[in-house]
């Protein structure tokens, strides 16, 4: 991967803090669980990127039907295929 990944970090701090105080989490434990709260922004972050270049991937082929354009069951069938990998 070539890309880098950045935070904004005053955007990122604050929807921590505000989570932090939410959760009452302790003084001594901020770090500890500003870690936590980084580790699942930035799984989620790739989880999500990686799908959407499946979704590109599987869904963009010049042959291949537009989302919109699938009937459900269509849907379903793909999604299943994408789960065989």
């Amino acid at each position: 991967m070539n890309n880098r990944t950045l935070i904004d970090p005053q955007k990122f701090a604050l929807h921590f803090a505000q989570t932090a105080v939410a959760k009452n989490v302790k003084n001594d434990e901020l770090v500890k669980e500003a870690k936590k709260f980084l580790m699942g922004y930035l799984t989620a972050y790739y989880l999500v990127d990686d799908f959407n270049a499946i979704e590109r991937q599987n869904f963009g082929k010049a042959d291949a039907k537009k989302f919109e354009d699938m009937t459900f069951e269509e849907l379903l069938d793909r999604v299943k295929e994408l789960n065989k990998y």
